[in-house]
Order: structure tokens, then sequence, then C-alpha cells
């Protein structure tokens, strides 16, 4: 919830992957798919079909450039991913912030060592990335991928890295896109090395309240930015996409029936 409330609001789009309707929240149901973590990679890459199938039906122009794939318990700093602006997205690129060891599997289930990008950062693809996927995601999770009763079932981040490893493509590594939240970054690594990056772009592990305050720091932090460099055509923009979706958030807040609510005058 406190996602939908802070930095996604101000996302153009955005899509909730779930297997049932939620009451509070915009889900994409995935069909055949469970609320348990051992569901998790189903759910992940039959979402990327159908989002990439969605995308198919709208103008070029208005297509996404880069898919973000994160957890609910994960902020984005959106202005901060301006760190994009270097890459093509044309061009096929797999984008993280964490290494990790896994094990991938052939399809007639041998197994091999393999690095990951870690899915607790953020996972980004480029459109052209998520082009070269789609004809590849349904096999490789109903034929290759071991199924849910298999212990590695839900790493959906090492099952989507053993993938476009497999296809022959790199893994790019950004700074900022951290793993933990700001304290767990600064027992891990030090202040000293956590202060070397001075645009962080994502925390996780987040709890909803700390969702709220980081929230409310950034955007204090883009507006003074923005002042500070006389940007007066991004700060207006900016001011006015705040306002748009604070009154949005607070109209998702009330009943769906509100006529009852209100007092008869006459």
């Amino acid at each position: 919830m406190s996602v939908r409330d802070t930095w996604v609001s101000r996302v153009t789009n955005s899509y909730f992957l779930g297997s049932k309707p939620y009451p509070s929240l915009p889900i994409t149901v995935i069909e055949n798919t469970g609320e348990d973590y051992q569901s998790n990679t189903k759910k992940i890459f039959y979402g990327l079909e159908l989002i990439y199938r969605k995308q198919q039906t709208i103008h070029p122009s208005k297509r996404h450039k880069w898919y973000l794939l994160v957890g609910c318990d994960t902020y984005v700093n959106v202005p901060h991913l301006k760190q994009l602006d270097p890459y093509n997205f044309t061009q096929p690129y797999f984008i993280g912030g964490s290494i990790g060891e896994g094990i991938c599997y052939h399809k007639n289930g041998t197994s091999y060592n393999s690095l990951f990008v870690g899915g607790n950062t953020a996972h980004i693809f480029s459109a052209a990335l998520v082009e070269e996927l789609y004809p590849h995601l349904s096999v490789y999770v109903q034929s290759i991928w071991p199924q849910p009763n298999h212990s590695a079932a839900g790493a959906s981040d090492v099952a989507l890295s053993c993938l476009i490893f497999s296809l022959g493509y790199n893994m790019t590594i950004l700074p900022g896109l951290w793993r933990r939240s700001p304290n767990g970054i600064i027992k891990e690594f030090g202040l000293r090395a956590t202060l070397k990056v001075k645009e962080p772009s994502s925390w996780h592990y987040i709890h909803p309240a700390q969702m709220i305050d980081l929230d409310e720091f950034y955007a204090y932090q883009y507006v003074d930015r923005l002042k500070n460099d006389q940007n007066w055509y991004e700060l207006v923009d900016f001011i006015h996409l705040f306002i748009g979706t604070h009154y949005e958030t607070l109209r998702k807040h009330q009943p769906n029936d509100t006529e009852k609510l209100v007092r008869t005058y006459r």
C-alpha cells in the first residue's frame, strides 16, 4: 500500500502482479499462480509476457523504454533513474545493483553454477531485451526451471539471470541500486562507502512507514535541486504531478459508495 501511495503514484505505467484481485490495489491477475514464494517465478515470467503483449497494442512512441522489476518493500527514487540515460533502450540491457552466486539448469535437469543479478535491488530490462526474452519466457519457466515443489522454484532473480545469460546477454551493474535499507547498507559497507554514492536510486527491505519518510525526503531534495538549478519548467511539472497524484491517492482511500455518507442538505 505504501508503494502505491508514494513513488509508484508518480510513475506513468505500473503493474502489481498477483494471483487474485485485491480490493485496494489495481492487481494484474496472473492466473494459475499462488501467493506464496514458490510461485514467485511463474508469476513474474507470465507477468512479463502479459505486460509485453499489452505494450504491443499501443503506438510505438508510447511504449515502455525500460521495465523496472521490484518487490513491494522496495523504494525507488524515480528522478535518480536518469542514470539510465546513457544506455540505449533499443539495445538489450540487463541492469541491476548486486551480484550473487546461484545455480542454473539445463533442459535435461543438469545444473551448473552461475552468477546472477540480485532481485533484492532491482531488475531493469531495456525494451529490446524484453522483446528478446518474450518468446522464451513460458518455455523456460514450464520446461527448464524447477517447479514449485523444488527449493529453487521461487528464486525468480536467479531464473531471470540464467535465462538472459543463456541467450548470450550480459549484465550491467550500476551503483545506488541498494539491496538493503539505508541503515542496512551503512552497517554492511560503512558510512563513508555508502556516502560515495551521491544518487541512490533504490532501497530494499523498507518498512511501510519508512517508505513514506524516504519519499518525503527525496521529494524535498528534488524540489530544492530544481530550485537551485533554476529549472523552473521541470519544477512546475513536478509540482503539478505531485499535486495531481496526491489527490488521486486521497480518492483511492475513500469508500466506493460515498453517497450514503454525505449528509443531505435542503
